[in-house]
């Protein structure tokens, strides 16, 4: 067993480590299947494997050129980038539908060699294959469809979440102490000055005590931190702004991020480092992790800085963990931090309707979004105001969350 899980460690390090040529290689494969798809309902060929193959690696090749040559702004190549990632999606779904139809039709044709004719067995046959290209092709538009209506509405949804909460240890008299988070703004090619501009009087009109921000707060070193972070200093909270960096800040450059934020705002920034507030005469103790990921993807699930600044907190007083990824939430509430606060993973920013949404990002973390807890401890996975990699956002609106913190 110890060997599997050697093995497996290995396999997910490679894996993550070359995704985004492996996510390439797959979206020009995808690419090349709905090509070849729509051409085959239209002409009747169809093409031996070594054309197939030839053809995806193509487009491979162009898809190469084409991101080493991007301009991430540039309209023209949001639209490429946007048709190829849709292109995706589609490829799964008939190779889904594929399998099941496959499967369909073994199991029709052992019955019907018992109760059919020859003749009728090869109309089954052909019912099966004509139902096969109509749900196939069908499905594909709706995916279309759907995924059209994320990029063209669902990316400008904002939801205001209100979370109240009961936490151990907090005195403020009978009233409730109001936090603010937003997270993953990703201030860069994929954010307006005006969208941002928006987002801080919305936070700003939710009245906060105290507003945190749990990283990924530019996308990348193209982000023009003199533009943006004099809008991002105007919010406004009785008790200031506390911020982390995430994995994006690192990419970007974390001290220029940090120096930025400290050049252009009044902002705590925390890292690896924590302050000790006073609410009116009772404390609350806010730690902020740095960014410590296994790769792009997870986080880590235990970190010794956290069992230091845990140690040097005031006695008695309630802990607010800022931590960017969620994975390090079993270690927080094991060691009694009232609430954790993390972002990273925008809620999958593609998910399913209704309940518990199943989402893109539940292939990362089991704590993808929305609210956990374990015992007294909770734990916060906010979906993000930004968009990283896609301007698409579905079943998953853009996010502030404003907690009210009630005393015991």
């Amino acid at each position: 067993m110890a060997g599997v899980a050697v093995l497996r460690a290995r396999a997910a390090r490679v894996f993550y480590a070359q995704f985004f040529r492996l996510l390439v290689i797959a979206v020009s494969a995808a690419q090349w299947t709905v090509v070849a798809w729509f051409a085959r309902l239209a002409s009747g060929v169809t093409l031996p494997l070594w054309a197939h193959a030839v053809a995806v690696g193509a487009v491979y090749t162009a898809n190469r050129v084409t991101v080493s040559r991007r301009r991430h702004s540039g309209p023209v190549f949001r639209v490429y980038a946007g048709v190829a990632f849709v292109a995706l999606f589609c490829a799964l779904f008939l190779l889904l539908t594929t399998v099941v139809f496959v499967v369909a039709h073994g199991a029709l044709g052992v019955l019907a060699a018992q109760a059919l004719t020859h003749g009728g067995q090869a109309t089954l046959g052909i019912a099966l294959d004509g139902a096969f290209r109509w749900v196939a092709t069908l499905g594909m538009a709706v995916i279309a469809l759907t995924m059209g209506y994320g990029y063209a509405f669902g990316q400008h949804q904002l939801a205001v979440n209100r979370v109240p909460l009961t936490i151990a240890g907090l005195r403020i008299g009978e009233r409730t102490l109001r936090i603010a988070q937003i997270s993953d703004i990703h201030v860069g090619t994929n954010l307006s000055a005006a969208q941002l501009r928006g987002f801080v009087e919305r936070v700003n009109a939710t009245e906060p005590d105290m507003v945190c921000i749990t990283g990924d707060i530019v996308d990348s070193a193209l982000a023009d931190c003199p533009e943006y972070f004099p809008i991002l200093a105007g919010l406004r909270a009785r008790y200031g702004v506390c911020a982390i960096l995430g994995n994006h800040d690192h990419y970007a450059g974390a001290e220029r991020v940090v120096d930025q934020l400290r050049r252009w705002t009044p902002f705590r920034v925390l890292r690896d480092s924590a302050v000790t507030l006073d609410l009116d005469g009772t404390a609350l103790h806010v730690i902020g992790l740095d960014d410590r990921g296994r790769d792009w993807a997870r986080g880590v699930r235990s970190d010794g800085r956290l069992a230091q600044l845990l140690a040097e907190a005031p006695a008695g007083a309630p802990i607010l963990l800022l931590a960017h990824r969620p994975d390090i939430f079993p270690q927080a509430a094991a060691a009694g931090v009232a609430l954790t606060l993390s972002g990273h993973t925008h809620g999958g920013q593609l998910a399913l309707p209704g309940g518990r949404r199943r989402n893109l990002a539940a292939f990362i973390t089991r704590f993808d979004r929305g609210l956990y807890s374990d015992g007294d401890s909770y734990l916060y996975v906010n979906c993000g105001l930004g968009v990283t990699g896609q301007r698409i956002r579905l079943f998953t609106p853009r996010e502030i969350t404003v907690f009210e913190l009630a005393p015991t």
